[in-house]
């Protein structure tokens, strides 16, 4: 890859992981239009570790209050704090098996769908109807349970296809399940941690291999513009959802899903 390559790659991926409209399809899309070199599956998933420390900065005090309180619990303190950090680290836990078990048990056929931008496209207009469909239904006010963690995991099963957005999948599968709005972000924001861990474990050795290659300051630099781009979009996010303007990205989705599905089918 040139550094050009790397510069609108990490700017496309920060920019698009926590907004609804699919990092991974963007990423495919931008290499053919654009006629990159396939930045391969090894990149991306460093692109990812960039926006996961997003993440865990934006949410350092949540993610802090569970490790202490969660740990609390085990060591038998049941206060109120301590049960609510527990049963929140059990429903991210239960939420992320579903994606896990498909991701490890489809990998190869999920890396093959980045192959083919028509997939892509298809998916984002059936994001883009997902989108469009929280407009149907009045705020929820409901917190985590079992039940929805578990729906929500099951919406971010859908998400291992290039195309549908990880967070708007999640977070609107949250809606419709009488999530608050900002309950479902937060959870689908928590629930990406395990997600993108488990995504570079898995790759851990062709990554390794990767930066013995020569490769290791693009990617580099990639993860700390990703970073960057990556923190500015939640907070971005977060505004849209309380402001309920988070299904207007279905518009985005649809237009682009469209035009895209029509160009790559003639072309």
């Amino acid at each position: 890859m040139s550094w050009w390559d790397v510069l609108i790659l990490s700017i496309i991926q920060g920019l698009t992981e926590f907004l609804p409209v699919s990092s991974s399809g963007h990423l495919v899309l931008a290499s053919e239009l654009l006629q990159f070199d396939d930045p391969g599956v090894i990149f991306e998933i460093v692109l990812h570790l960039g926006t996961l420390v997003a993440v865990l900065l934006f949410y350092r005090d949540d993610l802090w209050s569970l490790i202490v309180e969660g740990g609390a619990f085990l060591r038998g303190r049941r206060g109120t704090k301590q049960r609510e950090a527990a049963s929140m680290i059990g429903w991210l836990v239960l939420a992320t098996i579903p994606a896990a078990l498909c991701g490890y048990l489809l990998g190869d056929r999920v890396e093959a769908a980045f192959e083919d931008p028509r997939v892509v496209c298809g998916a984002l207009i059936f994001t883009g109807l997902l989108l469009l469909s929280t407009f149907l239904r009045a705020p929820g006010r409901g917190s985590v349970s079992v039940w929805r963690a578990l729906g929500v995991g099951l919406w971010q099963v859908i998400a291992l296809i290039p195309g549908v957005s990880r967070s708007g999948s999640t977070i609107a599968g949250g809606m419709l399940l009488g999530l608050r709005p900002e309950e479902a972000t937060r959870f689908s924001f928590l629930m990406s941690i395990p997600v993108i861990l488990g995504a570079g474990a898995l790759k851990a050795r062709e990554l390794g291999s990767a930066m013995d290659d020569g490769h290791a300051l693009h990617y580099l630099v990639g993860m700390v513009i990703a970073f960057l781009f990556g923190y500015l979009s939640i907070g971005a996010l977060l505004r849209l959802v309380r402001s309920r303007r988070f299904g207007f990205f279905g518009i985005y989705c649809l237009l682009v899903g469209i035009v895209g599905l029509v160009y790559f089918s003639l072309r």
